[in-house]
């Protein structure tokens, strides 16, 4: 037998999944003219756009209610009720599960274990992974946010704190402005195999075309007799 428990929480993550969520209208890569400007996108099945918090600046705590995928995000996301009955959908750090306990704030996490938790870049230890950091307090997360991506802070002063990119950058950000502890969950997302044109075609991307093989009206690097290469200096279209 089901407890009712859980159907109450199915009930909670159906609705709040239609209140965060709304239709996405894609662009295709044309500008407001209805000129191609990005090479290589349209098309895809329909999806919906599902909106997720990225300030957590509540100082609340909370629990993992559900763990989804979203079409939009390449880590997984997840719904999280707060004490206070407040709800939304973060996106998840690796190692969270259904039940987990998290800190949404830039107070002192009193929890044992921090993971996916928020915390100002001033009271993080130095080494620690974060993701999803703030660029300036209260702009909300701007960086790290894609699957499997995380970053350390190697120095730090009154003001600044140094953090060193998985691309070797280092950038200095605020000591106000917060981050959440862990690595962006999905860590295998960089090995998925696409397996067949159909699978990209549905996430809306169209096929590539060199340009040396297209007429001289469609592309500066078309036209020529036989196989043509393209110039010197290669241009885009």
């Amino acid at each position: 037998m089901i407890s009712n428990n859980i159907y109450v929480y199915f009930f909670i993550f159906r609705k709040f999944n239609k209140l965060f969520s709304y239709g996405y209208n894609v662009a295709s890569g044309r500008n407001f003219f209805g000129r191609l400007t990005v090479q290589h996108k349209g098309g895809g099945v329909k999806n919906k756009y599902r909106c997720l918090d990225f300030y957590r600046n509540i100082n609340q705590y909370g629990f993992i209610l559900r763990v989804c995928k979203d079409f939009y995000r390449s880590g997984f996301v997840g719904l999280i009720i707060y004490d206070s009955g407040l709800s939304n959908f973060i996106l998840l750090t690796e190692g969270l599960v259904k039940g987990s306990r998290i800190f949404s704030g830039s107070q002192k996490v009193l929890l044992d274990d921090k993971l996916g938790s928020t915390q100002k870049l001033l009271n993080i230890n130095l080494f620690d992974s974060i993701n999803c950091v703030e660029i300036f307090p209260l702009s909300g997360f701007k960086l790290l946010r894609a699957a499997g991506s995380f970053s350390k802070i190697i120095s730090k002063d009154n003001q600044k704190s140094v953090l060193k990119l998985n691309s070797g950058w280092q950038i200095s950000l605020p000591n106000h402005s917060i981050a959440v502890f862990g690595v962006v969950s999905n860590l295998s997302f960089s090995f998925k195999v696409i397996g067949k044109a159909g699978k990209n075609r549905n996430l809306g991307i169209r096929p590539t075309v060199r340009g040396v093989i297209k007429n001289p009206c469609d592309h500066p690097h078309g036209g020529g007799e036989g196989k043509g290469s393209p110039p010197v200096a290669q241009v885009s279209p």
